[in-house]
């Protein structure tokens, strides 16, 4: 899965690396990458196909890191399972001699053992990805669905405005089996000690759908953790609306 360039920058300094969120895709970095102070390129990185690839997170840091030349020091960013995921690239950079110059985590939680037992069937799953689809995009989400038929999702998705970017059933269909695996992932990875500090960057809200405790979690995972308010919620911290002080808030934490 190759990498995307989300924004230029001088190739001679480190990329600031971003790793997808439950919907798998870099694209949702596209305003944050323009607004953010950094000197080298952004790179984002976009979850593979779950019909073809292992979605155990272990294999998809691994394979993620192979795109990346560690004769550079690394920087990461990952918002939702992007954050843990840029975290088990952590473990496996610094296992494969490289250098994680900056972890920031966007509002992740540690997986937790007891979120194995938490539903992951489709139907559940299906009504969570119209849910929080329209959460992020700031829409109303529709009232509780009484098919999740790939139609049905679609429809209701435009229903509440929340369908911009997904052009037919097809796309759909992708989208929903990516949150699917990650989702899955996400809730049975058994998370390990990171070796660096992390920049840990929390919503001012929290969604009553997404509980957190103190840190999310990542307080015995991580040597320390430098943490920063950001505005939104889980759901809405990239909006639009929060872009130029959030980019401002990461940019400040970047390395010199």
């Amino acid at each position: 899965m190759p990498s995307t360039m989300l924004r230029a920058g001088d190739d001679r300094v480190a990329p600031l690396v971003c790793v997808h969120p439950v919907s798998g895709r870099a694209d949702d970095y596209r305003l944050l990458a323009a607004a953010v102070s950094w000197p080298g390129p952004v790179l984002g990185i976009s979850a593979p196909d779950p019909s073809r690839d292992s979605f155990l997170l272990p294999d998809l840091a691994s394979r993620y890191t192979d795109e990346l030349d560690l004769r550079l020091p690394v920087l990461l960013l990952g918002w939702s399972v992007g954050g843990v995921i840029a975290a088990e690239m952590t473990r496996t950079i610094t296992a494969r001699g490289g250098n994680v110059a900056f972890l920031g985590v966007l509002d992740s939680r540690a997986p937790q053992p007891e979120m194995r037992t938490r539903p992951t069937d489709r139907e559940t799953l299906a009504r969570f990805f119209v849910y929080q689809t329209a959460l992020t995009r700031e829409q109303v989400p529709p009232p509780p669905l009484s098919s999740t038929t790939v139609p049905d999702l679609l429809a209701a998705l435009r229903a509440s405005g929340a369908d911009a970017g997904i052009g037919d059933e097809a796309e759909l269909d992708l989208r929903l089996e990516i949150l699917i695996a990650l989702t899955r992932a996400f809730f049975h990875h058994d998370q390990q000690a990171i070796p660096v500090k992390m920049h840990l960057f929390e919503t001012a809200d929290a969604h009553p759908s997404h509980p957190r405790p103190a840190t999310l979690g990542w307080d015995h995972l991580v040597p320390s953790i430098e943490k920063r308010v950001i505005g939104g919620t889980h759901f809405t911290l990239m909006a639009p609306r929060f872009t130029e002080a959030l980019a401002q808030t990461i940019s400040a934490c970047l390395p010199r």
